[in-house]
């Protein structure tokens, strides 16, 4: 039989160990903690100094530096010289609707990255060579930039936040 020392012991132990444990989850939480607000201010210098670089290139590449906006709009040349395929060419609505946007947007959408990884793969230059062919009208992530472009073109934003804004969603 054990004594009553033994037990004493033994959950002196126990209590020593859940002691233990808690402060190891409370050392694990705070880690974590800290890596966050890291990300977080590197994530806020990385976007400052891109805006200091475009200043002195005319080019903002954005928090994911794929990009191209040119800051003087006056002289912009497109990359992709193809024209937006016809909206009516489409049955579902959401094709329309996307492809309709691309032409009123070209300009805008000719300086944004597609998520979709079209670039790598079809060599697309920007989103609006998604619309240029019929890629975007199988591609929720091409239509889903467009549409967020479009609709912060109409709220009034800059180019800049637009950009920014696909980043934070799609990058």
């Amino acid at each position: 039989m054990k004594s009553k020392k033994d037990q004493k012991n033994k959950k002196s132990q126990q209590q020593t160990s859940k002691s233990q444990n808690y402060l190891i989850w409370i050392s694990v939480v705070g880690l974590i903690a800290l890596m966050f607000g890291g990300w977080s201010v590197y994530q806020g210098y990385k976007q400052e100094s891109a805006l200091a670089d475009s200043q002195k290139s005319g080019i903002y590449r954005g928090a994911s530096m794929m990009h191209e906006v040119q800051l003087d709009q006056s002289s912009y040349q497109f990359r992709e010289t193809k024209p937006v395929m016809d909206p009516m060419r489409y049955s579902q609505t959401r094709q329309i609707k996307a492809y309709g946007l691309a032409k009123r947007h070209r300009q805008v959408l000719d300086q944004i990255f597609c998520y979709c990884g079209c670039a790598m793969s079809i060599r697309h230059k920007s989103l609006l060579s998604c619309f240029a062919d019929n890629h975007a009208a199988n591609c929720g992530i091409c239509m889903d930039e467009a549409e967020l472009a479009a609709e912060m073109i109409e709220e009034g934003e800059t180019l800049i936040k637009i950009v920014d804004a696909i980043d934070n969603k799609f990058g």
